[in-house]
């Protein structure tokens, strides 16, 4: 069983319109979708075939209501519940843009975070990988990912980690390391200090394999968009080459990748397929309108299009 983690739920609501009238009615037909970034990889797993179950934290008619667009898309779900209502985000398809209202979420209580460890560390026992996404709600630690990582450690479970920020910081900083790490460019620029482009993954991978923080850390993939991806394993290096792709909806290609490297992991693949299957689920999820959904008929293309060489 695959274990994803979402502490920080949404609603997803899509509202496209061809031109945004401002200050005036515009009248569309909302599109809702059980969101935030493990509930993303979630849905993946489930189109690829694996045994998942999704945990976090609900609160409200919202996260009841959640529960419902998780049981529509096959999603087995074990959340913990809170008082505070789970948050709703909005995305605005409008003249070729995309502008998004992102509620903050509810604050969660020391004994609602004390309730979900618990539930956590009963899960992760019957667990054969996990992963863990997004940003943490308020009222939880930066380092709370670090209990999370430890528990999944204690039961003998791969973690992999997809975060950043100050969660990110404390996940690197601390003595028992996640299984993997997928920082984007952005992401790992900041955790660098750095301004690599997409045209020096050479000098980015060598800024990644030279900083300490990433001791100990099984796989670190820098993801890089359309550019592919620089990806370190057990002392090699490797690089992902992706094709050009039509893509309609990136959103949700990040935890794709997320969902294809757990699948991989958790079937115990070679280091080269683990990396294909990862950057072949996020480039079909951009060629998918829906978010956390594959294009999964362009699989075999993508899959025997994807080049990763040690370097």
């Amino acid at each position: 069983m695959i274990l994803t983690v979402t502490l920080n739920p949404s609603i997803d609501t899509r509202y496209e319109v061809e031109h945004l009238v401002v200050d005036d009615v515009n009248r569309v037909t909302p599109a809702k979708t059980a969101g935030g970034k493990g509930l993303n990889v979630s849905r993946v797993l489930v189109q690829l075939g694996d045994d998942v179950v999704a945990t976090g934290l609900l609160g409200g008619h919202s996260g009841a209501y959640l529960g419902d667009l998780m049981d529509a898309d096959g999603i087995r779900h074990r959340f913990t519940p809170i008082a505070g209502e789970s948050r709703t985000c909005i995305a605005l398809l409008h003249d070729g843009n995309q502008t998004e209202l992102l509620e903050s979420g509810p604050a969660v209580s020391t004994e609602e975070l004390a309730a979900f460890t618990a539930n956590f560390a009963d899960l992760v026992k019957d667990a054969g990988c996990v992963t863990i996404s997004g940003s943490l709600p308020k009222g939880v630690p930066a380092d709370y990912y670090v209990e999370l990582v430890k528990l999944a450690a204690e039961a003998g479970c791969p973690v992999l980690l997809d975060t950043s920020g100050a969660a990110l910081d404390a996940a690197l900083a601390a003595a028992v390391k996640p299984t993997l790490v997928k920082p984007n460019l952005t992401e790992i620029n900041q955790l660098l200090g750095t301004s690599f482009t997409t045209e020096e993954a050479a000098a980015l991978g060598d800024a990644v394999a030279a900083d300490p923080r990433f001791a100990g850390i099984s796989w670190v993939v820098v993801t890089m968009g359309a550019a592919g991806a620089v990806a370190f394993h057990e002392g090699k290096r490797y690089r992902v080459v992706t094709p050009a792709i039509a893509a309609v909806n990136a959103t949700g290609s990040g935890d794709s990748t997320v969902a294809g490297f757990a699948h991989a992991i958790a079937a115990g693949m070679e280091p080269v397929d683990v990396l294909r299957w990862g950057n072949t689920c996020g480039k079909l999820n951009a060629m998918d309108p829906q978010t956390g959904h594959l294009a999964i008929e362009h699989w075999d293309e993508v899959f025997d299009s994807i080049e990763v060489t040690e370097v």
